[in-house]
């Protein structure tokens, strides 16, 4: 099946704007297996609009249009899909009724422009915004079935997620026999990851993606009609490759995966290298009952004091500028058991640091809580001091 994209507007091709809406989009669609083949963007002129829905709907099954269905001068979408299809535009009652309740219900009147935003090209079937005043609609246009959909963030994802989704799901997905098996690494590069994933001999029903956003790197299988023998048989020649770097697989969700295997137990922690990055980013899930943040090295009183606090664990992060070097220690008070390495560690992209060392210590309490190896990333030097030995509490 092949899936286009259209974005319109000329504050997206001026770069006014980010266009978040795609990129979100995008990861959207391929959660249900299936990858975007075009992305196009194109400004706010009515032909140019009319000309690139007309020929991309040629090429594809499916095409997602956003943007341009307010009530100024400047949003054309509809018009242009009207053109692309060959039909009038007629006014739908039911959505005008709603943009005049809509404006009552805020104590407006409702200006004649918004009328626009009711007339829908003919034998287009309506797609209800609970978030604003621009309807979305459906339209078969030559071999691809359309969906327009408004710009704003809030509404387009409210309108995809209620209305768009579980069209695609009902109409689609179930042809498409394809899912996504995610896997999230750090520590090899990915032009070195590529060079060892292409001179595997994978089954031709798999098509492999990366997407490298440091220190994060996805490794993406998109399997196409793929059986399960053969899902195994690439994972068998895939895994001892990745092993050193595997983070995770399927979603990458650290915080959460930790609070589960800690069965949600307290967690305090002394951090001088992350400048709070990793408290930050675990306090989403864990139940972090203290983080001592500090330039400063960790004292015996400091220590003493964290240790005595009511939380079960208690990790460290910690310079070891003598070294040239850091630590991470993971105290089970409960239990007495300890794990501790030191790690020497080069990283790609120098404002990035903070990032990798909270990355590397999540994954580091991760695989500690379970009492595996923790990730061994290229370009890292690491020294195993303890890893579950019992400490002597006094």
């Amino acid at each position: 099946m092949e899936v286009e994209i259209i974005s319109t507007g000329d504050e997206v091709i001026t770069g006014f704007i980010t266009d978040t809406n795609v990129s979100w989009l995008c990861q959207e669609l391929l959660s249900l297996g299936i990858q975007a083949h075009f992305r196009h963007s194109v400004g706010d002129n009515l032909e140019d609009i009319t000309s690139l829905i007309s020929e991309r709907s040629k090429h594809c099954d499916l095409l997602l249009v956003n943007g341009g269905l307010g009530p100024t001068s400047d949003d054309n979408t509809t018009e242009a899909a009207a053109k692309a299809c060959g039909v009038k535009q007629v006014l739908n009652e039911q959505w005008l009724e709603r943009l005049e309740s809509w404006h009552k219900a805020r104590g407006r009147v409702m200006p004649k422009t918004n009328i626009k935003q009711a007339m829908l090209p003919e034998g287009a079937i309506m797609i209800d915004n609970k978030n604003g005043t621009a309807c979305g609609f459906a339209l078969k246009i030559n071999r691809a079935l359309c969906f327009f959909t408004p710009g704003v963030p809030s509404e387009f994802k409210s309108m995809y997620l209620s209305e768009i989704k579980p069209w695609i799901i009902r109409d689609f997905v179930h042809e498409l026999h394809t899912k996504v098996k995610r896997l999230f690494l750090f520590g090899i590069s990915e032009s070195l990851l590529g060079q060892k994933i292409n001179a595997l001999n994978l089954p031709s029903s798999i098509v492999v993606g990366y997407r490298a956003a440091y220190p994060l790197l996805e490794l993406k299988l998109i399997e196409n009609s793929t059986s399960q023998g053969e899902e195994s048989e690439a994972l068998t020649q895939i895994l001892p490759f990745i092993k050193n770097y595997l983070l995770c697989e399927n979603t990458f969700d650290l915080p959460e995966r930790i609070a589960n295997l800690s069965d949600n137990a307290g967690f305090c922690l002394f951090d001088n290298l992350s400048a709070g990055a990793l408290a930050f980013e675990l306090s989403s899930k864990v139940n972090l009952i203290s983080a001592y943040l500090s330039s400063e090295d960790l004292n015996d009183e400091v220590r003493n004091t964290l240790l005595s606090q009511k939380a079960r664990y208690f990790f460290v992060a910690l310079k070891n500028p003598q070294h040239d070097c850091f630590d991470f220690e993971l105290y089970d008070t409960c239990e007495k058991r300890k794990w501790h390495q030191q790690y020497r560690l080069e990283v790609t992209i120098k404002d990035k640091k903070k990032a990798a060392i909270s990355l590397l210590a999540q994954d580091f309490i991760f695989k500690a809580l379970q009492n595996l190896e923790s990730i061994h990333p290229d370009n890292c030097e690491i020294k195993k001091i303890s890893w579950g030995e019992t400490y002597n509490a006094s």
